[in-house]
This record gives structure tokens, sequence and C-alpha cells, in this order.
């Protein structure tokens, strides 16, 4: 396994179903009372808050590096949205990121909203990310006093969060799906608009990457919101699985072609896009699943790592080059490096 310092390292715990579920995600979005919303919010304001918040995180204990984020430069800011610890399309001035040494657990102060709690894991351990948040938002709770409205639920400065106040995320790897019945997509993304979620396939169904999102926060319980995306989850999982062991019964020979052909693609091209690594890469999940002895030198751990460290932004950095020109000829070089050396 290889490793790299600008990596977060939950990306190397291990998770349940984590060969089909890349991560599960929860993030509890909260203000604090008798203080306006972000956007009408003064130099006063912004102070109070950050005052407040910083207080009570620090007597959390949970051993969160603090981060001004005006303090550290683009290049750093981008590598923290792509290890998911950041949250893309946030106000970014005034803010302040609280977080723990894999990354898993963090706290974004004086954003969009003033107070945002995340957390994150490999896997499906959706349940498990819901209790750690949770577990945070109540301890604050008892500290400071966050806006409520007996009717709505918590307010918020983006009226789509209101009321429970919380987004819970899912991504999956689906090769399989996609392949063989991609029309399940959009039956997916009909039946469960139903309960509330939304559904996205990048790239028109070009992707095989599955996000799934909670879209309604008003008018249902917390408890309930995770018990549908469960739901949800194991449905999906289940499609997937099934297609999978189906094309190994029937068409054994056309998909192992195409696991060999994703692995020597990724051993040898001189050029990769990063929608190139995802799909050869979700591939060789399939190889692993399948447990193919031709894959034996290639782990699960492998493979998330390549999905992080190909990313612009960390393939910037890794190699101290601030333009995009031959960007997909370094993705490739890394890519060939890992598997030269398995």
């Amino acid at each position: 396994m290889f490793a790299d310092k600008n990596i977060a390292d939950w990306i190397y715990n291990k998770g349940s179903e984590d060969n089909i579920v890349l991560y599960s995600k929860v993030s509890i979005y909260r203000n604090l009372e008798n203080i306006r919303f972000h956007y009408h919010m003064d130099k006063d304001e912004i102070d109070k808050v950050d005052s407040i918040l910083k207080k009570n995180i620090e007597e959390l204990n949970l051993n969160l590096t603090e981060i001004k984020l005006k303090n550290i430069d683009s290049s750093n800011i981008n590598i923290l949205k792509e290890n998911l610890t950041l949250p893309k399309n946030r106000n970014l001035l005034n803010a302040t990121l609280y977080t723990n040494m894999d990354e898993s657990t963090s706290i974004l102060v004086n954003s969009n909203e003033h107070c945002e709690i995340q957390t994150i894991a490999r896997g499906f351990e959706l349940k498990e990310c819901f209790k750690k948040a949770y577990d945070i938002e109540n301890k604050l709770d008892e500290k400071v006093d966050f806006s409520f409205d007996k009717k709505l639920g918590y307010l918020t400065g983006s009226p789509q969060k209101i009321g429970t106040a919380m987004n819970l995320t899912v991504s999956m790897a689906i090769p399989a799906i996609l392949c063989k019945t991609p029309n399940n997509i959009d039956y997916f993304i009909s039946k469960f608009s139903k309960l509330g979620f939304d559904l996205f396939v990048r790239d028109e169904k070009n992707i095989p990457i599955l996000n799934i999102t909670n879209r309604v926060m008003i008018g249902i319980k917390e408890k309930d919101i995770l018990k549908n995306m469960i739901e949800i989850v194991n449905d999906i999982l289940d499609k997937e699985k099934k297609i999978r062991n189906r094309i190994k019964k029937l068409d054994k020979i056309k998909i192992e072609d195409r696991i060999y052909r994703s692995k020597a693609i990724l051993s040898s091209a001189r050029k990769l896009t990063y929608i190139e690594i995802i799909k050869y890469s979700f591939w060789l999940r399939a190889g692993l699943y399948y447990d193919m002895p031709e894959m034996k030198n290639i782990e699960l751990d492998d493979l998330y790592y390549i999905l992080f460290i190909t990313k612009n932004n960390h393939l910037k950095n890794l190699n101290n080059q601030n333009n995009t020109q031959n960007i997909n000829e370094i993705r490739a070089n890394i890519i060939r490096e890992i598997f030269n050396n398995k």
C-alpha cells in the first residue's frame, strides 16, 4: 500500500461493503440563537460566533486541529476539498475548520452556517457516522443555544436545510449496473425521489459513481431519514451484487476481458484522465470482488489511494506543479509507478 501525507487517513480505515460503497457522510448544520445568519453578519457577530464555538469545541476534547482557512493557500484549500474534509461551495472568507488527525471528523465555523459538523467514513458506515455527528451536536447543544423553531425545526441560512438541518450522503461504485442495466438508474431516481432523496450519476451515466443524498429535511425525523437511506443503499447494493454475480456466471470471458483490459490500461497508459481512472479502477474493484487470482497483488486500499492521489490538486502538490498542462501524463506516470511496484 502507498501513502501520502496530503491524503485523509480515513480512506485506509476499512468499512462495511467498501468494495461498492465508497464512503458514508453525515453533515449537521446549526446556527446560534439571536445572531443573524451568515450573509447578514457584521464583524462583531462573526467574532462572537468564532469565540463562542471555539471555546466550546475545545472543551469537547476531540483532539481537533484548528485551521484558519484565510491563512492557508488555495492549493491546500483545494486538497481539503478533494479529501472531502472541506465541503464545496462554501464561503470561506471568515471560516475556521476544526478537524481530527484522519480527517474523519470536522467542524466548519463561520461559513454558510455558523456551525457545520461533518463525519465521514470509508464504506457503508452511515450509522456510525450518524452517531458520531450527533454525539458532537448533543454536547454542543448542552453548552450553546442553537436557533430552533417549534414548528419548523432548526433554522438555517438556506431555506432548503430548515427542519432537521441534516444531510446524509452515500457514494457508491456501480460499474455492473451501469454496464448491464443503465435503465435501473432512472428507476432508482424515480422511486427514491418520492421518499425525498436525490440520486446523481455524473456525466450522463458515463461515470459509474452513484451519489445518494436526502433532499427533504423538514417534516421528517432524523432517524427516519437514516432508516430510509439505509434501505435505499441496501437495495442498490443488492442489485449491484446480483448483476456482478450474474454476468460472471453468464458472460465470464467478457467480464474477465474487461477487467484485464482495465488493469492493462492503468499499468501501461501514458495519458489518463481522472474519469478514466474512475472507470478502470472500478472494474478492478469487480476483479477483487470476484477474487480473481490475477488481482492478488492489488488491494482495495490501493484503489482508494488511486482515487484520491490522482485528483488534480493532489497531483500538482505531489509534483510541485501549478499548471495543468501535462496533468494527464503525470496522472498516468503515478499509476504506472503504483502498478509496477506491486
